[in-house]
């Protein structure tokens, strides 16, 4: 995918989040029982925050999510992170080595990570209110391409899968060796249940791994 449709992807799917926030600010994201749709923008609003300023100074270590200043509205906040956020990655060089919690140390890892981190809580916002529209493709897509590296090894001993994305004409298998069962799905379906979300239906192994990473940090 080009860096302007990551782009134009992010910015669209956070507008979206903090639109549905700040109109209904007290509904409950039904993802983070204990989260309302305020809390939910708040998080993404310091992800958002904190790529910004790995775009402004390209960190060798890890460095803190951005916190919600005393005082601001969340709202405006969470817009104005955005804001700066996309205009970074904008601007900053793809190639530029920065820390990361992935095997790409590139700036390039973030603004995929932002894309599907956007796409994911913009489903989660929406599903606060009414049914959700699937995740786009982009997102989903991106996403699948990520978990290997990004949650696989987290899962633990499990079988070998194969998945079909029957929207996309594209595969993924995850884990070595011959597969040991295979699900299709359209690829939204698909990487909302790898997420811990209602999607596809997958081996009894992976649906209780999968649940297992549910966690607000995503």
């Amino acid at each position: 995918m080009s860096s302007s449709q990551d782009l134009a992807t992010i910015e669209a799917e956070g507008r979206r989040i903090v639109e549905l926030a700040r109109s209904h600010p007290g509904r409950t994201v039904s993802q983070y029982p204990t989260w309302k749709l305020r809390d939910l923008a708040i998080h993404v609003a310091s992800v958002h925050g904190r790529t910004a300023e790995i775009c402004r100074t390209l960190p060798a270590e890890r460095i803190p999510s951005a916190e919600l200043p005393e005082g601001e509205d969340p709202f405006d906040w969470a817009d104005d992170m955005l804001t700066d956020m996309v205009e970074g990655l904008r601007r900053t060089d793809p190639e530029a080595e920065v820390w990361t919690f992935g095997s790409d140390a590139t700036l390039r890892f973030w603004r995929r990570r932002m894309v599907i981190e956007t796409g994911v809580h913009r489903w989660d916002a929406q599903g606060a209110l009414e049914d959700p529209d699937p995740l786009l493709a982009i997102v989903a897509t991106h996403g699948l391409d990520e978990f290997s590296d990004m949650y696989l090894p987290r899962l633990g001993e499990i079988g070998t899968l194969q998945l079909f994305a029957t929207d996309m004409g594209r595969s993924w298998q995850f884990g070595p060796g011959r597969p040991a069962a295979s699900t299709s799905a359209t690829a939204s379906d698909l990487f909302l249940r790898l997420m811990s979300r209602p999607g596809a239906q997958l081996p009894p192994d992976w649906e209780r791994a999968v649940d297992s990473l549910a966690s607000p940090a995503r």
